[in-house]
């Protein structure tokens, strides 16, 4: 979908995401027949997104009365008169927090609406006319992107960055210069509408995640792989891959796109990776690392440049790198207990590599959150591998009924324990009670926050409330 496409259509924003948000003046520029703004709850919008829509002459309403003019219309006329009041389609720019395969989304497709995200409109707009690296993965996205971000900046190239990492692409670059390149992070819920890929893709991982949003696990790594399949016969130009992830390594090896995988420890990041490992970085950033080195290197040369400068900026980076807020950073040192946030580790995919990473340091290890209904394999089988006393606490919601299944599943194969909290002020006191010195406090809780409980932002911020209120032992 491109921003021309608008002219004359009957555009409904459904939800009012940051992204969303960012592309409204692009959007209303683009001269659309209608303008709509749709939302489950008009009385929860805030004054300030009140006068944004405003300034863009978009109708601000509720989901079920959009719902009903667009079947009312067929997909066909206008959104604010209903049926009649003009003609043209129906162009749905979706938010994240209305499911893709959900009862909406689906009502509005049989009704003939088309679907597309502010991502997607940036990319088929702007893409066409300059490199763009696309990134995605279960795990490991934000991290492979800020990466590739920092490494671009020492290598002197002017590049843009943004999508799913919270900078809204619309906000960074809603006129960007022509033939400058892209660093764009896609999330699932973005990709669900993907139509233009990337030239260059970088897929870090694929398991299981929001399950309840996509449906199933097929749903979701279909609903991922779009980045790179959902533009028809355009694909990107080469998909780098983590080499150690076989189901991300398979599926695109059945998508028939060119791909090239990426070993951890490739020659050329190898020394960097070792050098964030002595300053206390997890050795999993490495697998992160050699992905954004080759996403590099193929930019480069795609740029006509060489890739003789990338071995010094590397070790560069090695010394200046610092990791995203809540992925797997230290945040006190407390009698002898390191305590680690990881509150991004929202998945059982990423929680499992957490707890890898702490080496065989005995770890309490703080789990719970929002239901999402995915498989907590990847959490059981990193405590059958653990060489370490692992103490579980869980946290609401999920976290008793994980604790009880996890416990359950060792089967006396390791030595886990388990018990639960009803806040994480509770959790990190029974940490600092019951994990000896020269442990660790891992905050890496395989679920997301649950919704009363605000973003991940704000549970990573009580985790490291709680750990500063703790009195020396």
């Amino acid at each position: 979908m491109r921003l021309d496409e608008l002219a004359g259509a009957r555009v409904l924003m459904l939800g009012l995401g940051i992204d969303n948000l960012a592309a409204l003046a692009a959007v209303s520029g683009a001269g659309p027949a209608s303008l709509t703004a749709a939302v489950d709850d008009v009385d929860a919008v805030t004054d300030a997104d009140c006068l944004v829509l405003v300034a863009a002459g978009a109708e601000l309403v509720t989901t079920a009365l959009a719902i009903d003019v667009v079947e009312a219309a067929g997909g066909g006329s206008g959104l604010r008169g209903g049926s009649g009041s003009s003609e043209g389609s129906v162009v749905v720019l979706r938010a994240p927090g209305y499911p893709r395969h959900g009862p909406v989304c689906a009502r509005l497709e049989r009704s003939g609406a088309r679907f597309t995200t502010a991502v997607d409109l940036w990319m088929g707009t702007y893409g066409s006319d300059r490199e763009v690296v696309g990134i995605t993965g279960t795990k490991g996205k934000s991290t492979v992107t800020s990466l590739l971000d920092q490494l671009l900046d020492l290598l002197g190239i002017e590049h843009l960055m943004g999508g799913n990492i919270g900078l809204a692409i619309w906000e960074q670059a809603p006129l960007p210069p022509s033939g400058v390149p892209a660093v764009i992070e896609v999330s699932s819920y973005m990709a669900a509408d993907a139509h233009h890929p990337p030239s260059i893709g970088v897929l870090t991982s694929l398991d299981a995640d929001h399950l309840t949003w996509h449906g199933s696990v097929e749903a979701y790594r279909t609903d991922k792989l779009r980045l790179f399949t959902g533009g028809g016969a355009e694909t990107p130009r080469i998909v780098l891959v983590n080499s150690a992830d076989p189901v991300a390594v398979g599926s695109l090896e059945t998508s028939g796109v060119e791909v090239r995988c990426i070993a951890q420890k490739r020659s050329r990041s190898l020394p960097a990776a070792e050098r964030l490992v002595e300053r206390g970085f997890p050795t999993h950033l490495g697998s992160n690392l050699a992905l954004a080195v080759a996403a590099a290197e193929e930019l480069c040369l795609a740029l006509g440049r060489g890739t003789d400068a990338l071995d010094a900026a590397l070790l560069e980076l090695a010394d200046r790198y610092e990791a995203l807020p809540s992925r797997h950073v230290t945040i006190a040192e407390h009698d002898g207990v390191r305590y680690i946030d990881d509150a991004l580790a929202s998945n059982p995919f990423a929680a499992a590599a957490a707890i890898g990473a702490v080496g065989d340091r005995p770890v309490t290890w703080l789990i719970g959150g929002q239901s999402r209904d995915v498989s907590l394999e990847p959490m059981l089988q990193a405590l059958v591998a653990a060489s370490k006393p692992v103490l579980l606490v869980g946290l609401p919601d999920t976290g008793l009924d994980w604790c009880e299944r996890l416990v359950d599943g060792v089967e006396g194969s390791a030595e886990v324990s388990a018990t639960s909290a009803a806040d994480l002020v509770e959790a990190v006191r029974i940490a600092a009670d019951r994990t000896p010195p020269g442990g660790v406090v891992l905050f890496a809780p395989g679920a997301p926050t649950p919704p009363r409980l605000g973003t991940y932002r704000e549970r990573a911020a009580a985790f490291s409330a709680a750990v500063g209120m703790l009195r020396p032992g």
